[in-house]
């Protein structure tokens, strides 16, 4: 049945009950029918290259009951159907023999959601799809599942820092059968075969142990050169800093400040070396009728020192200050 095309894969294929090998490849599989393969409980060996079965699996409803007739299925190919994902539950059955699951070109960049169960599938090939690496879940699903074989040739596999866990796993495990054919990318753009690197792996955690520790030393060197500048010039414009957000504050607190009418003549900021001289001074004037704002009796106890500093300077006509 190779190349054969039809409209769509919308029905049920019937009188093929010893059928074992079925190839679909060609067929427009994007209008799919979770019935089209049930009359088939004989079938080994399914070849669905090139079918559109991205778009189909993933449009069903039920897909969990696609494979449910197909039990002494032992080979199954879906090679270049542009996969993104697969459904769930696909391959969620009891099958009689382990599987070997062929999902070349496409675009996979993680694993299906294969059964968590040992000795169900024999082999996963997965060569030129979009893997840079597999995750720690992708890891953990294969270590239960114990495939004898792995296939990644193809992909834009990646050997750095950032997938070092995933290189180790490899060099560890022993799943991944093609890793004399796979090029991995390194971090300055070349590639390199994987056995090759894999050779060299603990030097490359050293190193990348030793790039993260510059890092952190770098990152903790320039929040603390920041820090001190940033300290410098707060206490350089301390005053100009506390007298911002006190403004802010008071407006928050809708405060209005006096702009026509004032209760004093002026506010006198001065050193407490000057204590006596100032005193002297503002009874002077005041027997000649100004009225001055002094902290000793006009400022309000309890009432933070520069919110009362403010006040007075908004509720004086003119400022002195006198230095010690």
């Amino acid at each position: 049945m190779a190349n054969i095309t039809l409209r769509d894969c919308d029905g049920t294929i019937y009188g093929m009950e010893n059928l074992e090998h079925l190839d679909m490849s060609g067929f427009i599989c994007k209008v799919l029918s979770v019935n089209l393969l049930e009359h088939f409980p004989k079938l080994i060996n399914l070849i669905a290259q090139d079918s559109y079965l991205g778009i189909g699996l993933n449009s069903l409803k039920n897909a969990s009951e696609f494979l449910k007739m197909n039990l002494d299925l032992q080979r199954i190919d879906l090679t270049k159907n542009c996969i993104n994902s697969l459904p769930n539950d696909l391959f969620h059955h009891p099958f009689r023999q382990k599987l070997s699951i062929i999902l070349d070109k496409n675009n996979l960049q993680s694993l299906p959601n294969f059964p968590p169960k040992p000795n169900t599938i024999q082999q996963i090939s997965l060569k030129y799809n979009r893997f840079s690496c597999l995750s720690d879940d992708n890891m953990a699903l294969l270590n239960i599942i114990k495939p004898s074989r792995v296939f990644l040739r193809g992909n834009p596999i990646e050997c750095s820092c950032n997938t070092l866990r995933f290189l180790k796993w490899v060099n560890r495990s022993g799943f991944i059968s093609d890793v004399n054919e796979i090029e991995c990318v390194l971090q300055n753009g070349t590639l390199a075969i994987l056995s090759h690197f894999l050779r060299n792996l603990k030097t490359y955690e050293i190193s990348c142990q030793t790039e993260l520790w510059i890092t952190l030393a770098s990152s903790i060197t320039s929040f603390t050169i920041l820090a001190l500048i940033f300290g410098i010039v707060y206490y350089r414009y301390r005053f100009a800093f506390e007298y911002f957000f006190l403004r802010i504050k008071m407006k928050l607190r809708h405060y209005q400040p006096l702009l026509e009418e004032f209760n004093y003549d002026a506010f006198i900021s001065y050193s407490h070396y000057d204590k006596t001289w100032v005193k002297s001074l503002h009874d002077r004037l005041q027997t000649k009728g100004f009225s001055f704002c002094l902290d000793d009796k006009d400022f309000l106890v309890g009432v933070d020192i520069a919110e009362c500093v403010v006040k007075a300077i908004n509720s004086s006509r003119k400022g002195y200050i006198r230095y010690h």
